[in-house]
């Protein structure tokens, strides 16, 4: 046998998605990134295989979890009150359509086929957690060896000798890589609306077909046409012989923007060979992209480049913590805009030159806030929790403010608040709060760009139940630049 490298590995990437299924059976949980996380680490896996069909039904498998995803956002929408909760379940169903197109009569994920028939009949949340619970419980095949040849094995090794004629390997096109404009996509990638993108594919191709002259790469999703302009690849019959590496460039181009709280465009390339034969290929590896399409440049947050940027990296750092649910984070958001844009204003502006104390800057971060009418009259001042008295509070959402008049901070600094942030937000049932720090003391250096005083505190004090603290450190009492040239 050729078979050599035990594949190590695999065996994480599958526990730890059958562990994401299994805590999803809960009413409650809302862990969809997890399940998200587990269906890209699946699919980096999934090319290591030896056999082309268990490769096969762990890209299934990854599917099916982005589907499973689609179903707690669902559910998690419902119980927190959100608007079009429905759009959830439909491109869940629509997902599942296009995956029993894709799998449905493969024999590998037959039993897959057979746990999941109850998503096309959800229709009450309770119904999500039994779909999840059949799936965790489905076997699937054990992937152990790796080819020593990078390319998938027929299903039966068979004694060469003593055949005439061997049995031909499996037809297997394997997913390596994508690269958009030059950089390897991560697993979720941002694109620019509007304008036009290098989108590279690299594939790795067991055999070709004796029929076939092409072999067609084709985007399929379930975001409106309109939205978007992804590439058809087109390979013509290599010459040489197998396994054949190719590669290819196009262009790429996202037609519309999208909301911040939006989740990213997926799309999930097909492969086909033509004209079509009686052999179909096994398709593997990582060939879902997850495209983010908001323009920070037309629909800006702020108006400050840097700080809009950086509020997207504090969402999706939360949106990644399954602890958080959907509405607390666009409540977060939600007041996080306006105190970023503070930061930044205040540094552009020279503002809080005279701020006398906390309750000074208390009280212009209100109305600050107030100003704003997604938040206006949802605000609470000296609202009551963990037997303490909050500064600030929306919708459940704690707002600790603090005042230094003697010590420059730096971010790090605002470790040292941290705890009563926290010890406010457990007492309100929630795993994120905003921590917003004024330095007003005299200053003999100039100021560090505002984004740099934006980032997520990780505090645990139990260690095994973290809380989020989303901290904006605003730098007041500049110097003037004239001075620091004395």
């Amino acid at each position: 046998m050729k078979n050599a490298a035990v594949l190590s590995q695999t065996f994480p990437a599958r526990i730890s998605a059958t562990e994401a299924l299994i805590e999803s059976v809960a009413t409650r949980t809302d862990n969809a990134s997890e399940l998200r996380q587990a269906a890209d680490a699946l699919d980096r896996v999934g090319p290591l295989y030896g056999r082309a069909s268990t490769a096969e039904v762990y890209a299934a498998f990854a599917e099916l979890l982005r589907t499973v995803a689609l179903l707690i956002e669902w559910r998690t929408a419902i119980l927190t009150a959100q608007a079009d909760t429905e759009r959830f379940l439909r491109a869940a169903k629509a997902q599942y359509q296009l995956w029993l197109t894709d799998y449905g009569k493969v024999e590998a994920a037959a039993a897959l086929v057979r746990a999941s028939a109850g998503i096309d009949a959800v229709k009450s949340i309770e119904e999500v957690g039994a779909v999840c619970g059949a799936i965790a419980r489905t076997p699937l095949p054990l992937g152990v060896f790796a080819d020593d040849s990078g390319v998938p094995h027929s299903r039966a090794q068979q004694d060469s000798e003593k055949q005439e004629k061997p049995e031909p390997s499996e037809l297997a096109v394997a997913f390596l890589r994508f690269v958009i404009d030059g950089v390897p996509a991560a697993e979720t990638h941002f694109l620019t609306p509007g304008e036009a993108h290098d989108l590279e594919v690299e594939v790795r191709v067991s055999r070709w077909p004796e029929q076939a002259n092409t072999l067609r790469l084709t985007p399929v999703t379930i975001e409106p046409r309109s939205s978007y302009d992804f590439p058809d690849f087109t390979f013509a019959r290599p010459s040489g012989d197998a396994p054949f590496r190719m590669e290819q460039r196009q262009r790429a181009m996202l037609r519309v923007p999208q909301g911040l709280q939006a989740r990213p465009f997926e799309f999930k390339y097909a492969a086909a060979f033509e004209p079509t034969g009686p052999e179909e290929p096994v398709v593997v590896g990582q060939r879902s992209l997850r495209i983010e399409g908001i323009d920070i440049r037309q629909a800006a947050m702020t108006g400050y480049p840097g700080i809009d940027a950086k509020i997207l990296k504090v969402r999706d750092h939360l949106r990644s913590e399954a602890l958080i649910n959907a509405a607390d984070l666009n409540n977060v958001l939600t007041v996080l805009i306006p105190l970023a844009s503070l930061a930044a204003r205040t540094l552009q502006d020279a503002l809080f030159k005279e701020a006398t104390g906390e309750a000074y800057f208390q009280s212009e971060v209100r109305n600050e806030l107030r100003r704003i009418p997604t938040i206006a009259s949802e605000l609470e001042e000296h609202a009551q929790a963990g037997g303490g008295i909050t500064d600030l509070s929306f919708c459940g959402i704690r707002i600790e403010l603090k005042f230094e008049p003697k010590k420059t901070l730096a971010l790090v600094d605002c470790t040292a608040f941290a705890e009563q942030a926290v010890s406010y937000v457990v007492a309100t049932g929630k795993r994120v709060g905003i921590l917003c720090v004024l330095d007003h003391s005299p200053k003999a250096a100039a100021a560090f760009p505002a984004d740099a005083g934006i980032d997520v505190l990780i505090v645990n004090p139990t260690k095994q139940a973290p809380v989020y603290i989303v901290v904006v450190l605003i730098q007041g009492n500049l110097a003037r630049p004239s001075d620091l040239s004395r």
